[in-house]
């Protein structure tokens, strides 16, 4: 009988060891896919939770009445109404958080969101509503640089989380004729180089879960905004 067995028992074929193989690839796959699905997720909860941090701090910011933002029309694609507002940002990427003016810089100041000396802080308080803004000459706890379009750069840890569904993304504000205050949020999966990337889809994630889910298209490089 132990003869007869052992004549018998010749293990896996080459056949079935390959459908193994291949049954263990597949599974292996399977699996890493859901993780990098799940961290991708882990990643985006970060970012929006950031992000309506962000926004929380433009909400509750008190804007000077002579905001010196960017001056733009808006005019609604069905009645052609035209509005006119003056707009700020917090744009935020894989790298740096960037303030478009002193009020936004101060408005994330204020919430402990990025930091700078009292001393340079100051200053800016001082120049918020100045028609030429301070910038601090040299590295100032987190502020690093003076961007080119005339930003206030920081470099901390709000940076983007994301690798698939957005890189960079961006939290606006507009003071309209009245001193009215509108939030706004965009996001892009493609990098920005001089002009915003246009990507309605992850603007439109993004806009809805940090919950600015009403939007509109602005001129200012076309980019999605809740209102």
């Amino acid at each position: 009988m132990y003869k007869k067995y052992k004549k018998h028992n010749k293990g896996f074929t080459l056949v079935e060891l390959i459908i193994v193989i291949a049954i263990m690839i597949i599974l292996a796959v399977v699996v890493a896919v859901n993780f990098l699905r799940y961290l991708e997720k882990g990643r985006q909860a970060m970012d929006v939770y950031h992000g309506s941090i962000i926004k929380d701090a433009l909400n509750v910011y008190t804007f000077p009445s002579d905001y010196k933002g960017e001056e733009v029309v808006y005019e609604d694609p069905e009645t052609h109404k035209k509005e006119t507002y003056t707009r700020g940002w917090v744009y935020v990427d894989k790298d740096e958080i960037r303030c478009s003016d002193a009020s936004c810089c101060l408005a994330m100041i204020d919430a402990g969101l990025v930091h700078i000396s009292p001393e340079a802080e100051q200053k800016i308080r001082d120049t918020e509503t100045s028609d030429h803004p301070w910038y601090p000459s040299g590295p100032d706890g987190e502020y690093i640089r003076r961007s080119k379009i005339d930003e206030y750069v920081f470099k901390n840890g709000l940076c983007v989380r994301a690798r698939r569904t957005w890189n960079t993304y961006q939290l606006d504000v507009y003071v309209d004729d009245d001193g009215e205050l509108h939030l706004g949020a965009s996001a892009s999966n493609a990098m920005r180089t001089l002009n915003h990337a246009k990507d309605q889809k992850a603007a439109e994630t993004f806009a809805k879960r940090v919950g600015l889910a009403n939007g509109f298209i602005t001129p200012i490089g076309e980019q999605y905004t809740g209102h």
